[in-house]
């Protein structure tokens, strides 16, 4: 007997979307560990920070895509904050627990209270070796929008602050 079977069961979007978002941060934590075994912990942070740049462009496009926002368009930090909001919305899981805050139309701060990666790489022996590629990220969606700007580390917790906080300026 053949049976063309075409059930499923139904997955509610949100759950699937947090899975994916899981997936994703757990395939990018398992690539850093096998780089570092392979590698040595130099190396994979170097590979680590070259991929999430890479990768943070790319994510930055199919997000302005689907909004419709062309690069080169965004003029305000509060414009910038409620772009990042989208793309950490959909890139980034709900355990990760941030905050933007407008200054001025060029500055403004972003505030990460708990951030998932870094609760996992404290359990690891070589913590204190790993360097954050986050920064990688930021700037490369900066880059993929087409605006120009720094974004300054004040505060992280790799080296011991209570959060990671960072200076966004647009110039």
């Amino acid at each position: 007997m053949e049976l063309l079977l075409k059930e499923k069961y139904k997955i509610p979007l949100e759950t699937q979307k947090f899975i994916l978002q899981m997936c994703w941060a757990q395939h990018d934590g398992q690539w850093f560990l096998k780089s570092k075994k392979e590698y040595g912990i130099e190396a994979a942070n170097q590979l680590n920070q070259k991929v999430v740049f890479s990768m943070g462009k790319i994510e930055a496009k199919h997000i302005l895509n689907a909004l419709g926002i062309k690069k080169g368009t965004i003029k305000s930090i509060s414009e910038l904050f409620k772009l990042i909001n989208t793309f950490m919305d959909v890139i980034i899981p709900k355990i990760m627990k941030f905050k933007f805050i407008v200054h001025s139309k060029n500055e403004g701060v972003a505030i990460v209270n708990k951030c998932f990666i870094w609760k996992e790489v404290e359990k690891s022996k070589e913590a204190s070796e790993y360097k954050c590629a986050c920064n990688f990220r930021h700037r490369s969606w900066l880059e993929a929008m087409g605006v120009n700007g720094e974004i300054i580390p004040l505060k992280r917790k790799s080296n011991g602050d209570n959060m990671c906080k960072f200076k966004f300026i647009l110039t």
